[in-house]
């Protein structure tokens, strides 16, 4: 029995589990991937919150002149007649330079007269261009300033054309 006892195997110290090193590096590597999840979500939604607060900068406009809409006939290329409403709302900057709200009702004849000397200018195929709206801003705008008119900005509140 003595030889039996020699060549017996010895029982392992571990208990025949992972060991510590198995449980502690996928914990380790896990945290990791975590904490580099973290900080890449983080950078991502970083430019947002910059960009929300430049917007509440923006200064607030100055008095606003809405103007009754405007009826018009635009012509396509085959010079068939679309009618055209249009509401507008002018924006003036808010300092010394600004009409006061009672100078505004003075200004509208002069606004509506250039306005619509405008839209009698345009094509159907221009004002069904939802990418033209910025370049008939622009113009009015011009437009507005060349009569003497101090506009900041021009909404347009209602397009409709058919």
């Amino acid at each position: 029995m003595s030889d039996d006892k020699e060549k017996a195997p010895a029982p392992k110290a571990s208990g025949g589990g992972p060991g510590i090193v198995g449980l502690i590096l996928p914990a380790v590597l896990a945290a990791g991937a975590a904490f580099g999840g973290a900080k890449i979500a983080g950078a991502s939604h970083a430019a947002p919150v910059a960009a929300a607060a430049e917007v509440a900068v923006a200064k607030p406009p100055g008095p606003t002149l809405p103007l009754d809409p405007f009826l018009v006939t635009v012509p396509d290329a085959n010079k068939k007649n679309h009618p055209m409403k249009v509401t507008i709302a002018l924006e003036f900057g808010d300092g010394p330079k600004a009409p006061k709200e009672e100078e505004l009702k003075g200004l509208v004849p002069r606004v509506r007269d250039t306005a619509l000397s405008y839209f009698r200018t345009m094509s159907y195929e221009t004002v069904s261009d939802p990418m033209a709206n910025d370049k008939i801003r622009t113009e009015l705008v011009d437009r507005f300033k060349a009569s003497g008119t101090p506009a900041e900005r021009v909404l347009i509140t209602d397009l409709v054309c058919q």
